[in-house]
C-alpha cells in the first residue's frame, strides 16, 4: 500500500498508530492526532459518557413513580432496568470495535444523538411497553457511546503522561455518575417527576454533541472488515448470558427460561471462539486474551464492579428492608461512601502519573477489603457509624482503584485498538455487577437477618483479595510490558 513507511514513521512519533488508515472525514492523521485539546475536550467527552451512565442507576428509585403512573406490572418494570443493562452489555464490544473501524470520535457523535432521542421517546411513552422498547434502545446507543468515549481520550492524548491524567478524570467521572445516580434521580422524581430523568437528558446531550463538534479532533480509522459474524455472536453471549444471571436470581436456577439463556451463552460462546479463529479481522482477536496484562486487567474489571456495585446493592436494600429508609434516605445515606470514592477518584488517583496504576490497584483493593470487613458487624438495628465509617473505607479503595483500569487494558494493546479494549473492559465490568447482583439478591432473600449480608460482604472482600493477587500479573516489569504491546 503506497505511504506505508511514512505511516510507521508517523507512528513511531506518536501521530499515527501501526495499522491505522487515516483521520475520520480523509483529514490529515498528522492534523488530527496533533491538534491541541483543551480542557472542553475533555469535559465533552466526560459529560457524554456521565449522562449514560448515570441514566443506569438514576431510575431505580423512580421505579414506583413509573409503576403507579403507567399501571405497569412488576415483570415490566424490571425490564425497563434489565433491557437497558442487557443491550448496553452486549453491544459494549461492537461499539468498540467499530470505534476503531470508523473513527471514535465519530461514533461517540452518531451514539450520543441516538441516546438523545431515545432518552426523548422514554420521556414521552404513553405506556410502559413503549418506554420498555426505548429503553432497549437506549442500551443500544449506549454501547455504542460508553467505548468511543474512552477511545475518544486515548486518540487525544497520545503523551502517557496526559493519557494518565485524563483517563484518571474519564475514571472518576463514571464513578460519579454512578455512585451519585440514585441520589440525583430520587431528587428529580420527588420534585419534577420520573419523566425529568429521561428529558434532561435531551439539553446536556445536546451540549455535550456540539462541544464534541467544536473541540475534539478527528479519531484515527483502522483499515479493517467488519467482522459481522463475530459482533453478532458476541452480541448473542454477553446479552444472553447477563440475561440468564438477571433471570436466574429472579426466577431461580432450574426455570426453563434461566436454562434456555445459558444453553445459547454456551452454544455463542463455543461458535464465536470458532469463527475468530478463521477471521480475517474479528472483533475480538484471541491472541489479545494470551496477553497476561490485557486478560488480567479485564479480570480485574470484573471483580471490581462485583465488590464495588455488589456491595452498594446489598447494603442499599439491607437499609431499606431492615432499616425503614426510602429510596431517597438510602441514597443519601451513601453521601460519605460517594464523597470519599469521589475524593480519591480525583485527588489521591493523580498519583498514577507518577507511580504507576500498580500501587492504586493493590492499596485501593486492600482498602476496599477492609471496608468490607467492617461492615460486617451490622445488624438489624442501625449502625450508623459502623455503615458510615465501613462504607466510606470501601468508597475510598474503590476509588482508587476506578480511574486506574482503564489505564491498565489500554496499556496492553497497540492505540488503534483502543475501542476494543474499551469495550471488553466496560462489557466485563458490566458481567461483573450482574453476577453480584444475581448471586447476593439469593443470598439477601434466602439467608434471613444479617446473615445474607454478612455472605455478600464476605463474598466483597474475597474478590478484592483476589484482584491484590491478580496486579502482578496484569503489570509485569518493563520488558514484559514492552514485549506484550508489539503490534
Amino acid at each position: 500500500m503506497p505511504g506505508r513507511s511514512p505511516s510507521r514513521q508517523a507512528a513511531a512519533a506518536g501521530s499515527v498508530p501501526p495499522g491505522v488508515a487515516g483521520a475520520e472525514g480523509g483529514a490529515d492523521p498528522a492534523d488530527a492526532a496533533s491538534r491541541p485539546t483543551g480542557p472542553l475536550a475533555l469535559f465533552a467527552v466526560c459529560l457524554g459518557f456521565f449522562m449514560v451512565l448515570m441514566d443506569s442507576s438514576a431510575l431505580n428509585v423512580a421505579l414506583p413513580a413509573v409503576r403507579e403512573d403507567l399501571a405497569g406490572s412488576l415483570a415490566g418494570l424490571e425490564w425497563l432496568i434489565n433491557g437497558y443493562t442487557i443491550t448496553l452489555a452486549a453491544f459494549l464490544l461492537s461499539g468498540g470495535a467499530v470505534s476503531d473501524r470508523w473513527g471514535a470520535r465519530r461514533v461517540f457523535e452518531v451514539s450520543l444523538l441516538g441516546f438523545v432521542v431515545t432518552s426523548a421517546a422514554c420521556a414521552l411513552s404513553p405506556g410502559l411497553g413503549f418506554l420498555v422498547t426505548a429503553r432497549v434502545l437506549q442500551g443500544v446507543t449506549a454501547g455504542g457511546l460508553l467505548p468511543a468515549s474512552l477511545a475518544v481520550i486515548a486518540h487525544m492524548y497520545p503523551d502517557p503522561a496526559r493519557r494518565a491524567r485524563a483517563l484518571t478524570v474519564w475514571g472518576g467521572v463514571s464513578s460519579l455518575a454512578l455512585v451519585f445516580g440514585p441520589v440525583l434521580g430520587g431528587v428529580l422524581t420527588t420534585a419534577v417527576g420520573w419523566r425529568s430523568i429521561f428529558l434532561i437528558n435531551v439539553p446536556v446531550g445536546l451540549l455535550a454533541w456540539g462541544l464534541t463538534r467544536l473541540q475534539v479532533p478527528r479519531s484515527a480509522t483502522r483499515e479493517a472488515a467488519l467482522d459481522p459474524a463475530g459482533q453478532t455472536l458476541a452480541v448473542m453471549v454477553v446479552g444472553c448470558g447477563i440475561g440468564a444471571l438477571i433471570e436466574g436470581g429472579a426466577r431461580g436456577w432450574t426455570d426453563i427460561v434461566t436454562g434456555v439463556l445459558l444453553a445459547v451463552t454456551l452454544a455463542s460462546a463455543a461458535a464465536f471462539v470458532a469463527v475468530e479463529r478463521r477471521a480475517a479481522a474479528p472483533v475480538l482477536p484471541l491472541g489479545l486474551l494470551a496477553r497476561p496484562r490485557f486478560a488480567c486487567g479485564l479480570a480485574i474489571g470484573a471483580l471490581f464492579q462485583f465488590g464495588a456495585y455488589g456491595a452498594q446493592f446489598a447494603l442499599s436494600l439491607r437499609l431499606q428492608s431492615a432499616w425503614g429508609l426510602d429510596a431517597l434516605g438510602a441514597g443519601l445515606s451513601f453521601v460519605p461512601f460517594a464523597a470519599l470514592w469521589a475524593f480519591a477518584s480525583f485527588v489521591l488517583a493523580r498519583a498514577v502519573t507518577r507511580t504507576g496504576p500498580r500501587p492504586l490497584l493493590t492499596g485501593g483493593a486492600l482498602a476496599a477489603a477492609a471496608g468490607a470487613c467492617a461492615l460486617l458487624p451490622l445488624g438489624g438495628h442501625p449502625g450508623w457509624w459502623i455503615f458510615f465509617c465501613g462504607s466510606a473505607l470501601l468508597g475510598l479503595g474503590a476509588g482508587l482503584m476506578g480511574p486506574s483500569l482503564p489505564a491498565v487494558v489500554l496499556s496492553a494493546v497497540p492505540a488503534d485498538r483502543s475501542g476494543l479494549a474499551s469495550g471488553a473492559l466496560n462489557a466485563l465490568r458490566q458481567v461483573g455487577g450482574a453476577v453480584a447482583i444475581a448471586l447476593f439478591g439469593v443470598l439477601l432473600d434466602g439467608s434471613p437477618g444479617p446473615a445474607g449480608l454478612r455472605i455478600c460482604l464476605g463474598l466483597v472482600a474475597l474478590g478484592f483479595l483476589v484482584v491484590v493477587m491478580a496486579v502482578p500479573a496484569a503489570l509485569p516489569s518493563r520488558a514484559r510490558a514492552a514485549h506484550a504491546t508489539r503490534p
